[in-house]
């Protein structure tokens, strides 16, 4: 694969980033993809001195699936040092928003999967699935990513009226009971507001109280 900036990296749609080299895993049905940043200098935070390369460290995340298979990213991230003896910094290493710190998932990918999950109405299963991701994992995506649109009903506008939707959400286990939780519908517009995870009058009775009256 061609190394120059501009066209890989509108390949890859992360900006600052290119594919340095790319396989597909035939066993796991996963594309891998080694990537990198085009920026090649650095500062230090603390004293501004232009940084020297201390090496790479790489990290595993997942991306948006390819052709229907899902996509696994070889970050191979720059570590910096600090260059000035009388500096308290010593090392750190480059950062990017467009994936976060520990996080298993790009950003792009966890609002993907919050859309799948919320108007596309996928299971969380099948989205683990597509994505090549735990349960929790996914499950975690669409509570970051979902959370902040359904924290103020009025960004959904006034419910005339509400139902409730009680699901099973995950099967018993040895370790767990059967998980069950209650979803708030619009009933006008029939569109997810809130999802609770219980099944209980006290945990609705809850949550209205915890809306504005109107």
């Amino acid at each position: 694969m061609e190394r120059d900036g501009r066209g890989v990296s509108a390949l890859l749609g992360l900006d600052g980033f290119v594919v340095c080299a790319q396989l597909l895993d035939g066993a796991r049905g996963e594309w891998w993809r080694a990537v990198e940043t085009t920026e090649d200098r650095g500062w230090c935070p603390a004293c501004g001195v232009r940084a020297v390369g201390h090496g790479r460290r790489r990290v595993v995340i997942r991306d948006l699936p390819l052709a229907d298979r899902p996509v696994v990213l070889v970050w191979a991230k720059r570590l910096w040092r600090c260059a000035e003896p009388a500096c308290p910094t010593l090392t750190w290493s480059e950062e990017s928003d467009q994936i976060a710190s520990r996080a298993v998932l790009t950003e792009r990918a966890c609002g993907e999967i919050a859309r799948r999950v919320g108007p596309a109405e996928h299971s969380v299963a099948r989205a683990a699935r597509d994505f090549g991701v735990s349960w929790h994992a996914a499950m975690a995506a669409v509570r970051d990513h979902g959370r902040p649109r359904v924290d103020h009903l009025a960004g959904l506008g006034t419910p005339r009226a509400v139902g409730l939707d009680e699901t099973s959400f995950l099967a018993a286990t040895a370790e767990r009971p059967t998980l069950l939780v209650t979803g708030i519908v619009d009933l006008d517009t029939r569109r997810l507001v809130d999802v609770l995870p219980a099944r209980s009058a006290d945990a609705v009775t809850d949550w209205v109280a915890s809306k504005p009256a109107p």
